[in-house]
């Protein structure tokens, strides 16, 4: 009898076992029966992502996953749309340790910013509720995927991606800027006041280099830069603001700028809107050559209140819309309201900004880089509440796998359509 007891418990010990241990996929993980999952769609305008619930029918990995890309591409109702645009498709599928590969046809590359990261965005967030799915990375034909500067993107995660306003991914900021350019002289920078109505997609260090680069208003005023000078990229090192531009800034558009003047134009400026310490610029990716043959980029350029001319502010104060892409556009009819009641706001933060002043110049190499549209989007995220308009913080430009991105955000994106 004392045989039969002990083999009696063992039975009821493994079965024990086997009921809570669940199943096993094929992959060798659990997979919890019945359990819903969150698609992630767009809405019909595709500026932001709405969820709909599935409870998949398989209780294996595969299965499961075949289920989730189903419906991710195939909308339940008429009310939404697939964040997958028209033409793009999955080639196939990769599961590693931790991370969940997913390779797209070359359609990919031809989708628009905005495209992008709501593709993005839906799918990670979709495939990350998977068991053992920590990370999603995105390759296309086989090839990593890379960003404008042909760096390979990352695996990204949930928390890859932020919420921005209510209205999604388009939504716009407002925000009154110090912008600087030369006096007559060409020796000291004046101030020219400009309100700027700009997308969330955008981060705001680009916006200030971009319009420095478009040049003042005031007649009085002269330019710092040709206005045909493309921004490379615009990131934030360890607090210090990195802007690279093509060959043309070394280009002066007049005889009277000194080269000095230039440079503090965009220092200023940036110094007075953003939270860095400096400013470094390369031109075409490199630092170690003097600009207009006179200055060494190869330093960190901090605030110089003695650079700036006490007169010139340009009247009336200039009003400027921009695109989700930074291109100038017209009045955003449908935010407008919501900018001016956040005008007061936007512009006390900004005011608040640190105003570092003093000459010193400080050398050394330029350290790690990161996306100024993380800094940016983190932000924006404190300061609005939570909703589906999604916005990327992975990159500030377009990511491409052949790396040829165009001067956002949304760097993807921001991308670097996206600014």
């Amino acid at each position: 009898m004392g045989e039969k007891r002990k083999w009696k418990w063992l039975f009821l010990l493994l079965l024990l076992c086997l009921c809570g241990c669940g199943r096993k996929t094929e992959s060798g993980q659990n997979v919890q029966d019945n359990k819903t999952y969150t698609i992630f769609y767009t809405n019909l305008a595709g500026t932001k992502l709405e969820e709909k619930n599935y409870t998949p029918v398989s209780d294996r990995f595969d299965g499961i996953l075949t289920e989730l890309l189903n419906e991710f591409e195939n909308p339940p109702s008429s009310d939404i749309s697939s964040a997958m645009p028209l033409g793009v498709s999955i080639n196939g599928y990769t599961m590693g340790v931790d991370d969940l590969v997913v390779d797209f046809n070359a359609a990919y590359l031809g989708i628009s910013n905005v495209q992008e990261v709501l593709l993005r965005a839906g799918l990670v967030k979709t495939l990350v509720q998977l068991p053992g799915v920590m990370r999603v990375k995105f390759t296309v034909d086989g090839q990593p995927l890379t960003d404008s500067d042909g760096q390979e993107v990352s695996a990204m995660n949930e928390d890859t991606f932020v919420n921005t306003q209510e209205k999604g991914i388009n939504s716009y900021h407002y925000v009154t800027l110090n912008l600087y350019f030369s006096n007559a002289a060409g020796d000291k920078v004046v101030k020219e006041m400009r309100n700027v109505f700009y997308s969330s997609n955008l981060i705001m260090e680009k916006v200030i280099v971009e319009q420095i680069i478009r040049g003042p208003v005031n007649e009085r005023l002269l330019p710092v830069a040709d206005p045909s000078v493309s921004v490379r990229s615009v990131k934030i090192a360890k607090g210090v603001c990195v802007i690279d531009l093509d060959g043309k800034f070394d280009t002066a558009p007049n005889n009277k700028v000194e080269p000095e003047t230039a440079l503090y134009a965009f220092v200023n400026a940036i110094c007075d809107a953003c939270d860095v310490r400096g400013v470094q610029f390369r031109m075409n990716g490199e630092s170690q050559v003097r600009f207009r043959g006179q200055v060494s980029l190869d330093q960190v350029f901090e605030r110089d209140a003695d650079m700036i001319e006490a007169s010139g502010v340009s009247e009336p104060l200039t009003e400027i819309f921009l695109d989700e892409e930074g291109i100038e556009t017209e009045r955003p009819d449908e935010n407008e309201t919501e900018a001016k009641e956040n005008s007061a706001e936007a512009a006390q933060a900004f005011s608040g900004a640190s105003q570092t002043s003093g000459t010193e110049q400080t050398g050394g190499e330029a350290p790690e880089e990161t996306d100024a549209s993380e800094r940016a989007t983190e932000e924006r995220g404190k300061e609005t509440e939570t909703s589906q308009g999604i916005s990327e913080k992975e990159t500030e430009g377009n990511s491409r796998v052949t790396g040829n991105g165009s001067g956002v955000g949304v760097d993807p994106a921001l991308v670097e359509d996206f600014g």
